[in-house]
């Protein structure tokens, strides 16, 4: 796929990249991701993984972001909702932080502290919140 993204395939969760760095990520968020392929029985879209401290300031991520230790990747999966997806992941035993954005479909998931966050799209005069 083009546009920086990679997919997770393979039991071993062998990465294929195109601009996504995600060969780094730590076992235990691999393991994580992987059982959110089961739980759905699609492949998912790694859009972001391992970012170095310029690309994450590029990107206005958290100054001690996860995606900066490997612990933290934002990944979509076609046909299945942000919101779908998000729920499930908060529902997991032991999961890390899942994080929801106004400007993309991807949801960011990662093997820290537990935490959750939905960052909600501005309110426009006849628009809808995202």
């Amino acid at each position: 796929h083009a546009g920086g993204r990679g997919h997770l395939v393979g039991t071993a969760a062998a990465l294929i990249l195109v601009k996504v760095d995600a060969a780094c990520l730590k076992p235990s968020l691999v393991r994580v991701l992987k059982t959110i392929e089961g739980h759905f029985g699609r492949k998912m879209v790694v859009t972001s993984g391992y970012r170095d401290p310029s690309r994450n300031r590029r990107a206005n991520g958290a100054k001690n972001s996860l995606h900066m230790y490997c612990a933290a990747a934002d990944i979509q999966l076609p046909g299945v909702s942000k919101w779908e997806l998000a729920s499930y992941v908060r529902s997991m035993p032991g999961r890390g932080g899942v994080g929801t954005y106004c400007h993309t479909e991807s949801v960011h998931i990662d093997v820290g502290p537990e935490r959750d966050w939905n960052w909600r799209c501005r309110r426009r005069s006849g628009g809808e919140d995202g």
